[in-house]
């Protein structure tokens, strides 16, 4: 493949771009190392660039654009390099859930999208690897497409492009992203003790990131559940389970083990999930859309949170005000849960923030808190401390069940909330 510089892929654009890259491990990493180049040395030529995507693992192909505001990004999954940029405006947010964003694409009006791909296989085929959630979607709406080709992507048969429909491809220069799961901490360790006695034998479990998620998972690898499926997000923990036979193999074509919207992990999920018809990659109109997922029993969504009121209103997102991450997937997830057939809902985490000085449960939310899930979907809440059971509870009930579960040295302060904020 004869090599493209940057400006040769980029002024083929007619017009303002509006891009959209794929996220996560399967980030175009060289393309976005390419558009900041071309961008650095165009001096204006191009009068709008606009770039779109979910999470990021690595922004320092582009991320100098965005500080020297050459580029307008947006993005609706706040990671903790641009968390600043966020918050000085510039970088833009937005408040989209995951099975939303199939559809904003088109009302963003997004016509450049950046991918990285397999190699193709006799029939002209390239694998979207380790993503599908918008990137599939995007290959549809987007009249232009870039493609780096990386022979290191694992081909998964469930997200394909075939060589006609892509406008430009180039070969990879920057190794594709991994994702190493977070070191447990023995706050973490607790909470997981005690969502392991919430979750039933034969689920369909979805969970999310971050350290009290992941040690979770590490739990259910140890723990005597039988006939497990995954929805969401593929990681490395899942290989193991699979090999074990802690995990449901598939019976049927149309059945899976892992149905997933990204893999995120390393070299050992990209292995497996290579040629491996247990492991589904897809895009969000399926791996997000609760009408589809509810349809399968026992699922069990499992979500952390930043805080939690009395009355169960979940804050996912915002600290002081500040974006901090996204909406993601979680209500949807929630949504799914309650509309499955012994479906759980849990939200875990630790009772303190800012080293036990501040307790994640708080008599309310305030007006800079986001709300990410409403009182009506929580069900269980977990911290180290115990588990909050919020189904059919009077709002002082749950009130009650949430101060059991916070942490001893702000039981009182919250007891004392109770009558002054409304829950009798």
């Amino acid at each position: 493949m004869p090599p493209v510089n940057s400006t040769s892929v980029f002024s083929e654009v007619p017009g303002n771009m509006r891009v959209v890259a794929s996220p996560g491990c399967g980030s175009p990493s060289t393309l976005l190392k390419h558009l900041n180049s071309y961008l650095d040395n165009s001096q204006g030529a191009r009068l709008f660039t606009r770039l779109f995507s979910g999470l990021q693992l690595n922004y320092e192909p582009f991320i100098q654009s965005i500080e020297d505001g050459k580029l307008q990004y947006s993005t609706w999954h706040v990671m903790p390099k641009v968390r600043n940029l966020v918050a000085t405006g510039k970088v833009d947010y937005l408040p989209a859930r995951a099975s939303e964003v199939p559809n904003l694409l088109r009302k963003w009006q997004t016509n450049v999208a950046l991918l990285r791909l397999s190699s193709a296989n006799n029939e002209g085929f390239h694998s979207l690897g380790p993503t599908g959630s918008y990137p599939v979607e995007a290959i549809n709406v987007c009249p232009t497409i870039f493609a780096e080709i990386d022979e290191n992507v694992p081909w998964v048969g469930t997200n394909l492009i075939h060589s006609s429909q892509i406008t430009t491809r180039i070969q990879s220069e920057i190794q594709m992203p991994m994702y190493e799961l977070s070191e447990e901490s023995p706050t973490a360790q607790r909470i997981a003790n005690h969502v392991i006695g919430l979750i039933p034998q034969s689920p369909v479990i979805q969970i999310g990131m971050g350290s009290i998620s992941e040690s979770i998972m590490f739990s259910i690898q140890k723990s005597n559940l039988q006939g497990i499926r995954f929805v969401g997000m593929g990681c490395d923990p899942m290989v193991d389970m699979f090999h074990s036979g802690q995990m449901e193999k598939p019976k049927e074509k149309t059945d899976f083990s892992i149905l997933a919207v990204e893999l995120m992990g390393t070299q050992k999920i990209m292995d497996f999930a290579h040629n491996n018809p247990a492991v589904q990659v897809v895009s969000s109109r399926i791996g997000h859309n609760s009408s589809i997922l509810s349809k399968l029993d026992k699922f069990v969504s499992i979500n952390s949170a930043i805080e939690i009121d009395l009355s169960g209103q979940v804050n996912s997102e915002t600290v002081d005000s500040r974006q901090i991450s996204g909406i993601g997937g979680s209500i949807d997830y929630a949504e799914t849960a309650f509309q499955s057939n012994d479906g759980v809902r849990i939200t875990a985490l630790a009772s303190t923030a800012k080293k036990g000085t501040v307790s994640t449960i708080v008599p309310r939310l305030s007006s800079e808190s986001a709300v990410t899930i409403p009182r009506g979907l929580a069900e269980f809440v977990v911290t180290e401390h115990g588990v909050a059971d919020l189904r059919g509870k009077t709002m002082k009930e749950r009130a009650e069940n949430l101060i059991r579960i916070a942490d001893p040295a702000f039981r009182q302060e919250l007891e004392e909330s109770v009558n002054t904020k409304g829950y009798r």
